[in-house]
């Protein structure tokens, strides 16, 4: 697991209250019990400011799991250092 995804991870964990243990890249954000809209905007948000990027409202609709989540992001923060880096 790279940084940014140990970072997602626990952001994910804090914020709906997971045990890391529990958290797999194939588990439904919508099985884990404090996956509220409320929280899961927290948890948006929190990555948005820790990496510096902005996730596309439409991009999150099609997230399942916590894996896809992180894959989002980790494909964000690349380009996001790929365009800092030109």
């Amino acid at each position: 697991m790279n940084d940014v995804s140990r970072e997602v991870y626990r952001i994910v964990g804090e914020t709906l209250r997971v045990p890391p243990g529990e958290l797999r890249p194939d588990l439904p954000i919508r099985a884990i019990p404090n996956a509220e809209s409320i929280k899961m905007l927290t948890v948006i948000l929190k990555v948005e400011k820790q990496f510096d990027l902005e996730i596309p409202d439409e991009a999150t609709f099609g997230i399942e799991t916590v894996g896809q989540f992180d894959e989002l992001v980790r494909m964000l923060a690349a380009e996001r250092a790929a365009a800092n880096a030109r």
